[in-house]
């Protein structure tokens, strides 16, 4: 059974291989140009070639660059059917705050073709395409995709439009359009749902293949066995909602690195090990980690616990300040503590649910620093000045980073929920960086990590590599790091 569906997710800008195979890659996957004459990938203005794109102008360096990761996609996954995807560049959201950079899901979803793994659930038109072994609607492409062409005019402050490169070297205003494409084609792929978060429901009342390895740690229950008001529970369920898949999970431990956390050892009423996100800036945490007396900043303005104003030189001395998010960014809060004298600073989240960024880059910076949960920066606030707070901002080498005690890779699910990011990405909380998290990463570019095995869990043939790297294309083997 076919059902028309445009199941979109969008990529949000936050402000902030040679080797051989086990197989021959056997998908094609063509790039259907959607604009008209003049515009998008038909743009004439001139430019110069960049980053080993050869076009020379702006249209035929948008369709090299959707061209190359269509190549790379084509080269991790077989499928005996051409994947069509039709793609356009358009205006899209573009503010001081932030963008969305591009936007693309699956034409038509399919169940209970021939050959589906599992009855009565959907899948997205290139798989069951690829399941079935034809073209279950020739007459409809597979995924479509919609990127923001207003990006190239600067709309978004500190930025000045997309790279085009299809080699690394981004410079700092620019925003990498490869590992962009490369996300979107992962959801049009396969890497997404088809439930309204917000009111739980499913797609005319059957489950979706992505919902079949989507569980909650909490009521232990998959989403294919929830009803819809425990769907929009879970939903929001921050950091316990995960994708059991079995090759993810496997690679997981290959991948992730050790769990950045808190450890609270005093006092008894509030000691444990908390959650965090370590900071892209400063010294890196280690499993020894730093150990601290608490100490709750003061810069005597405004509000005194953002560590947005210098504070006395010494004040901070042999302490860890804790400091609340807001009004400055992640670097001038924990500058200003460093050199005010603090070891190591926390930064504690002003909204209810989820966790600080923590990004940015200033090398002066030297103390490792790490943002926390809004209520575990309220408990620690409740036990200072005293009874006092002692703590570690240390690594986990017992835990992945960004992944359940069972090593199931955690799910993006923030409160409020947000159509088009929550469940259907990767939590930010992986480590190192993965391609599918809800915003970009800077570090990224052509590697794929758990991306593939997600796809191969929901039912792709994917390419296997002889010598085990499974998270990067494979000509980019010399120059990507996995």
């Amino acid at each position: 059974m076919r059902r028309p569906l445009l199941a979109i997710s969008s990529l949000l800008l936050a402000l902030l291989l040679g080797g051989s195979t086990t197989a021959d890659a056997a998908s094609t996957i063509t790039i259907v140009v959607n604009d008209g004459a003049g515009e998008g990938f038909n743009d004439p203005t001139a430019v110069a070639p960049v980053g080993g794109n050869t076009g020379t102008t702006l249209g035929q360096q948008r369709l090299i660059v959707f061209q190359k990761a269509a190549e790379i996609w084509g080269n991790l996954i077989n499928s005996p059917v051409e994947i069509l995807v039709r793609s356009q560049f358009d205006a899209q959201t573009c503010s001081a705050s932030g963008a969305v950079l591009g936007s693309a899901g699956t034409l038509t979803i399919h169940r209970d073709f021939t050959n589906a793994p599992v009855a009565g659930t959907w899948y997205h038109q290139a798989l069951a395409n690829s399941l079935a072994g034809s073209d279950l609607d020739p007459a409809t492409p597979d995924i479509n995709a919609t990127f923001n062409s207003a990006l190239d005019t600067g709309c978004l402050p500190g930025t000045t439009g997309w790279y085009y490169g299809i080699e690394p070297g981004a410079p700092t205003t620019q925003i990498a359009l490869l590992p962009v494409v490369l996300h979107e084609l992962a959801h049009g792929l396969g890497f997404a749902n088809f439930v309204n978060e917000a009111t739980g429901a499913q797609q005319s009342g059957f489950p979706d293949i992505y919902s079949v390895f989507t569980f909650d740690d909490t009521t232990g229950l998959f989403w294919t066995a929830m009803n819809d008001a425990q769907r929009v529970a879970s939903a929001i369920n921050t950091f316990n909602v995960v994708w059991t898949g079995p090759r993810v999970t496997v690679e997981a431990a290959d991948y992730l690195g050790d769990r950045p956390e808190l450890s609270v050892t005093a006092p008894p009423a509030i000691a444990g090990d908390k959650i965090a996100q370590a900071a892209t800036f400063g010294a890196p945490l280690t499993n020894v980690g730093l150990s601290g007396p608490v100490a709750l900043v003061n810069d005597g303005v405004g509000t005194t616990s953002d560590a947005c104003e210098a504070m006395t030189a010494g004040s901070l001395s042999g302490k860890i300040a804790l400091i609340d998010r807001g009004t400055c960014t992640f670097i001038i809060k924990v500058k200003n503590a460093q050199d005010a004298g603090a070891i190591g600073a926390i930064i504690a989240n002003n909204a209810a649910s989820g966790l600080p960024g923590m990004g940015g880059t200033d090398a002066t910076i030297t103390i490792p620093s790490l943002g926390i949960q809004q209520a575990d920066g309220t408990a620690i606030k409740g036990q200072l000045p005293a009874p006092g707070v002692t703590a570690t901002l240390r690594t986990n080498a017992a835990r992945l980073a960004g992944a359940d005690t069972a090593g199931n890779v955690l799910l993006n699910a923030p409160n409020p929920v947000q159509l088009g990011s929550s469940i259907s990405h990767f939590d930010p909380l992986t480590t190192p960086n993965t391609l599918m998290e809800p915003a970009i990463n800077v570090d990224l570019f052509r590697k794929v990590d758990l991306t593939k095995a997600q796809l191969e869990d929901v039912g792709w043939k994917v390419v296997r590599f002889a010598d085990g790297f499974e998270w990067g294309d494979k000509t980019a083997w010399s120059t990507s790091t996995p």
